[in-house]
This record gives C-alpha cells, structure tokens and sequence, in this order.
C-alpha cells in the first residue's frame, strides 16, 4: 500500500509539472533540446547548423514578458535532461546593475538599408567571417541571411537583408522587398547602414541630391521613428570619404567633416537612434567602428566596456548618441537587447545550408570575373552536392598520404536570353573556364576538401517575373 501511495504521488507531480510546462510554454518559450539528426560535428571553415533551441510565441500579452523569468526559474529547477541548455535567467532587469552577473540577453538585430551601403559587408566585420557575399554590385543579397554572433552572457541573431527599393521593377524584387519587412517586422535592435556619400551634399554638381530619407523610404523610416525598438546607424565607408576630402591622418582620430555632416543628418532624420556610428566596415573586424558596434551589442558579457571602445573613434561627434550625450553607458548599451535565453546552441552560426554557400560563392564570383559584363538576371542553382566522401581523410585515417576528400558539386548559371549566355560562356568556352577555376578555389577555401565543380550555363527565359520559379528558387 505504502509503494502503491507513492506511486500514486509520483504521478500527480508529474501531471502537474506537465500542466505547469504547457502553461508556460502558452505563455513565454518552449526549450527544446537540439535535434542534429543527419549532421556530423566535424571542423570545418563553415560551422554547421543545428535546430533552434528555442521558439517565439508571438500571441503573448504583457502578463507573460512579465512573469518570464519566474517561469524560466521554475522551468530551470524541474526540467533536466542530457542535452538541455540552460535558461541563464538568473536575475531581473531591476537588480541586474547591482550585481556583477547579468542575467542572459538574446535578441533580433535586422540590417538595413539603401543598395550598395555595406550592409553584407558589416555583417561579415561584426561576425568575422565571410558569411554574406559581398561586392561592388548593387543588390548581390537577393536573400535574408542570419549570422549569429554568440558570446558569453548574450546571443545577436544578426540579418542581412537586400537593398530596399521603392518601385520593384519584376517579381524578384517584389520578393525581395517583401523579405526585408519580414525581417524588419521580428526585429529587436534595428541597425541601419547608411554610406556617407549617399547622405550628405557633394561639390559635383552632377551628383545625386542627399537621400532624405537615407535611401530605404519614407515608410520604413517612419518605422524606425516609431518609439519601442532602438535603432543604430552605421556611417559607412567613412575612409573613403577621408580620401575624398583629402584628410590625412587616422579616420577616427579626425573624423572626416563630411562624415560629421553625415552624422549630424542622420541624426536630423532619426533624433530617437541610440547612437549614429562612423564606420569603415571594408576593413574588418578590428575596424574601430564595429569594434564599437560590437562592444555595444554584446555589453551585456563580464567585463564588457563599451566606453573604451567608444573612445576607439576618436573626438565625440555631435549627435553621435542620443540626447546629445556625448558617451553610451554600459548599461544603456546593455539594454539594446530583450532578457531571455539563447535561441541557438553555442555552435550555431547560419541558418543557410552548405548547397546554399557554394551557389552564393559561385555567384559572387561570376560578380568579380565579369563585372559590367554580367547581366544582373544571373542566378546559380546547385543541382548536385555529393559530399559522400567529405570526410574520407578523417573516417580512413589518413596521414600525410593522397588526400582523398572532396565535395562534388553541379551548379547551372540561368540566364534570360541567350545572348547573356554568350556572355557567361565566352569565346570558345573561356570565361566559364576561368569563372569555374576562380569559384573552385573559393569553395575549397570555404569548405577546407578539395572540390569537383561542374558548371553550365542555362536559359530560362524570364524567370524573374515567374512566380512558380521565384517560389522554387526560395524567393517568394
């Protein structure tokens, strides 16, 4: 009788615990351990994906952003399984500067911004790593890219995202835009890349008017004035307006008077941004300016301090921060981001997949062969990606002998006429040549294996205003 009791018992706390898991799971996230089921842990330079850990609900109201940490605790005190992440919610936002541990943050920055600003290229300095393709063409991301920035007390899911366009010309733009206020709609931080020649006054008299709405439209700007969400400006390319102008010297320890313009119009266009950040993101990750950048979104981290780098960009600028500050805390900094747990696991870079990367690589690299020459209806399909022997040289053991990985990959260059076709082949089949040598070389520095890739050249006529081909091609 007595074991009959007890198991009696046993089952009403587990029921109960199970109520209490489901309302909660209504109410804030549900954890989940992570599924990596047809993946293998190996190294490589493109870290592999793994399954979200964690999943929104967006029908919470206020009562449930209110009692999340308590949920969490509880949660944390009863659930415990092998694999299970834990919630790092040990603290409220009320009593997190009285403490020297800080409870975990995570949140959704969406880069932004007019064509050509330097948006890929930031994302790539802030996560350092070539993840987004990036070059002097106008609109090379044609798709929303998330690379996740992980440090020790917060997690960004950083997105990349195409160049906003008022008037979409055909269908492929039209999805474009329409992947831009997706990723605008989930954000939490908003980062805004601005070049600075786009934004301030130029002494050519055939040169473009300033944008006054900093290229991406009045309505996605009246988004980012709205209050609830605080946005960052990035100043671009801010070298090469010290070359421009003639300024010598270090860029940040004399910021350029036209980036200061750029700023002080900036600051004009957003008065609630946070902070308006000169920066030369071309140059790296150790640039000054994402330094900066990067210090703010992750101050939530021990030992974090934001005004050191702040001071990495020389003289305070006016209009630089918000309320004409002329510092950020690292409190203020601290709170960019929402409290809650990370949404993926420690080693998760990218949601895109490996067939993903090779066709970016390979289209990024018929950008840099062709230049002007190559028609913006270019688009790469892989067909095949057989990476059965991949990991030959690890799985046989081999040493310093004939290394026998290797990736082979089918890719098809679409076209819309065949006059482009002419184009990308060349004569006597010498450009595709040289374009297959160059995206080889790519691809097995991306992958690390040595890479078989056999490429062609299609026309598909009018596939950018097909909206059964733009779904297929995971544009719409």
């Amino acid at each position: 009788m007595a074991r009959l009791a007890r198991l009696r018992f046993l089952c009403a706390a587990a029921a109960s615990l199970c109520v209490a898991s489901f309302a909660a799971a209504a109410r804030t996230a549900a954890f989940l351990p992570a599924s990596n089921r047809g993946h293998r842990h190996r190294p490589s330079h493109h870290r592999r994906s793994c399954a979200p850990l964690l999943a929104k609900d967006g029908s919470g109201g206020s009562d449930a952003k209110t009692n999340q940490p308590d949920l969490l605790r509880g949660l944390e005190s009863k659930l415990d399984y092998e694999g299970r992440i834990s919630s790092k919610i040990i603290a409220t936002e009320d009593d997190e500067d009285d403490s020297d541990v800080h409870p975990h943050r995570c949140g959704l920055a969406t880069i932004l911004g007019a064509p050509n600003q330097g948006k890929s290229t930031l994302l790539n300095a802030l996560l350092a790593d070539d993840l987004a393709i990036a070059t002097a063409r106008p609109q090379t991301t044609r798709h929303a890219i998330l690379g996740v920035l992980t440090s020790e007390n917060c997690q960004i899911c950083l997105t990349d995202t195409p160049g906003i366009i008022g008037s979409p010309a055909y269908k492929l733009q039209e999805g474009m835009m329409d992947t831009v206020k997706g990723a605008a709609r989930d954000a939490d931080v908003f980062l805004v890349v601005a070049d600075v020649f786009r934004i301030t006054k130029s002494d050519d008299d055939d040169a473009e008017a300033p944008a006054e709405d900093l290229g991406i439209g009045e309505e996605m700007l009246a988004k980012l004035r709205k209050p609830g969400r605080p946005v960052i400006v990035c100043v671009n390319k801010v070298d090469l307006a010290a070359a421009a102008d003639g300024d010598e010297g270090s860029v940040y320890a004399n910021t350029p008077a036209r980036a200061v313009e750029a700023i002080q119009r900036c600051r004009a266009l957003l008065p609630d941004a946070v902070a308006i950040l000169p920066t030369c993101a071309a140059e790296g990750p150790n640039d000054p300016g994402v330094v900066a950048l990067r210090s703010m979104l992750t101050a939530n981290d021990p030992g974090a301090d934001v005004g050191s780098a702040i001071r990495g960009l020389g003289r305070p600028v006016p209009g630089m921060f918000a309320n004409d500050a002329p510092m950020m805390s690292n409190g203020e900094a601290r709170r960019l981001l929402p409290l809650g747990p990370p949404l993926y696991g420690p080693d998760f870079f990218t949601d895109r997949t490996d067939r993903f990367c090779a066709s970016e690589l390979i289209r990024e690299t018929l950008f840099q062969s062709l230049g002007k020459e190559l028609p913006y209806c270019c688009e790469v399909r892989v067909e095949t990606f057989d990476e059965s022997r991949r990991y030959a040289d690890e799985d046989n053991g081999a040493g310093g002998g004939k290394k026998k990985s290797m990736i082979r990959i089918g890719a098809v260059i679409l076209v819309e006429r065949d006059s482009q076709k002419g184009i990308v082949v060349g004569k006597g089949g010498q450009k595709i040549k040289d374009v297959g040598v160059d995206a080889r070389r790519r691809l097995q520095e991306f992958f690390g294996v040595k890479i078989f890739l056999d490429l062609r050249v299609k026309v598909d006529k009018n596939w950018r205003n097909n909206a059964e081909k733009l779904k297929k091609y995971g544009y719409m």
